[in-house]
């Protein structure tokens, strides 16, 4: 997030808004320390090319299983929770043609750039298309600072709970949709759509994210579709790239695209090496089957022995909605986040990029 400085000081939001941003980067980095002991061991073994001994065996089956879906049209959903490894190793290599043991399999669909089809950029344009930048404003209509949101359905925006840390943040706020240039280098022209906490909202600090209707849903999301999110295993792995659609820094729409390597996956977060700035808390993160893994809201120095570099972290969808599924909420927002898991395609938005393209 990216905060702007009152001018004489006028309005304590920007500071409230800095106070709860540094409350999550001083909880991401002791939770980079905690997990210090995990990670290195994990990442050499990443580097040795021992991508199924970095990472626990049922996650590589659940995920090899899903990759192998994906890529023969299969429903990737479709698979019983309760599946052992064999199992869905064995489907695997069935359905694609390959050798079953894992270490292969995971090789030939993870990291591997021979095997990002091209159906690979039309889910990028549809996935980037749902992501905004976050234009928070006070009550007195003064910008307070900047972030990202994204669609998660015809209704609801997602992005960091310091972002919007509560209702009458996001009452005052904007999102700004096609907030990037287009083939020609010229700015698109941004469609900028408000906030209805009224008629949705629920954040939390522990998970740091705040999901919140958007005014004039479903009409003004149509044009940009939205990504579907998904508690379902075998979404990501230890060693394989992710994807970040953000607004670094208050800028115009940027993509951190694959060369992001995720490091370890905690109980509650994602930690991932990529590049990100202020701005993008609440971008979403992306495998590269387009499905959203993580919610970015926190960047820390890697405390590692020796790293010099810095270590992003994102809440696990999969826990956002855990936590969603346990609140008592009534018929009608119930309804708004049961939605969340049944969008009209697999990446969510419309049926092709075409259809989202200028006529």
């Amino acid at each position: 997030m990216d905060t702007v400085t009152a001018p004489g000081g006028g309005t304590t939001l920007p500071e409230r808004l800095r106070a709860q941003e540094e409350l999550q980067r001083e909880l991401a980095a002791r939770r980079a320390r905690d997990r210090a002991g995990v990670r290195v061991p994990a990442v050499e073994r990443v580097d040795r090319g021992e991508l199924v001994e970095a990472n626990d065996p049922l996650r590589v089956a659940r995920r090899v299983d899903r990759v192998s879906r994906f890529r023969t049209g299969a429903d990737p959903d479709s698979v019983p929770v309760d599946a052992p490894a064999p199992a869905l190793v064995a489907d695997a290599a069935e359905r694609l043609d390959l050798p079953g043991a894992p270490q292969v399999l995971l090789e030939k669909v993870i990291n591997q750039p021979d095997f990002l089809e091209a159906r690979y950029l039309e889910g990028g344009f549809v996935a980037q298309r749902t992501v905004g930048r976050v234009v928070i404003r006070g009550a007195d209509g003064r910008t307070a600072g900047f972030g990202t949101g994204f669609l998660v359905s015809a209704h609801l925006l997602l992005t960091n709970h310091h972002v919007l840390p509560a209702p009458d943040v996001a009452a005052g706020s904007v999102l700004q949709l096609d907030f990037q240039r287009g083939l020609d280098g010229d700015p698109l022209p941004v469609v900028e759509v408000g906030l209805d906490p009224d008629a949705f909202f629920v954040a939390d600090p522990e998970l740091d994210f705040a999901l919140v209707a958007v005014a004039g849903a479903p009409a003004s999301t149509a044009p940009f579709g939205w990504c579907r999110l998904t508690d379902a295993q075998g979404t990501v792995v230890v060693g394989e790239s992710v994807t970040i659609v953000q607004h670094p820094a208050a800028r115009r729409k940027e993509v951190a695209l694959r060369e992001n390597r995720l490091v370890d996956i905690p109980e509650q977060v994602l930690h991932y090496v990529t590049d990100t700035e202020p701005g993008s808390s609440g971008s979403p993160v992306f495998n590269d089957q387009w499905e959203v893994v993580a919610l970015h809201h926190a960047s820390v120095p890697d405390p590692a022995p020796g790293a010099t570099g810095s270590l992003n972290e994102g809440i696990r969808i999969s826990r956002i909605l855990h936590h969603l599924a346990g609140l008592p909420l009534d018929p009608g927002r119930r309804a708004l986040v049961d939605a969340l898991d049944d969008p009209p395609t697999p990446h969510g938005g419309h049926e092709t990029a075409a259809a989202l393209s200028p006529a």
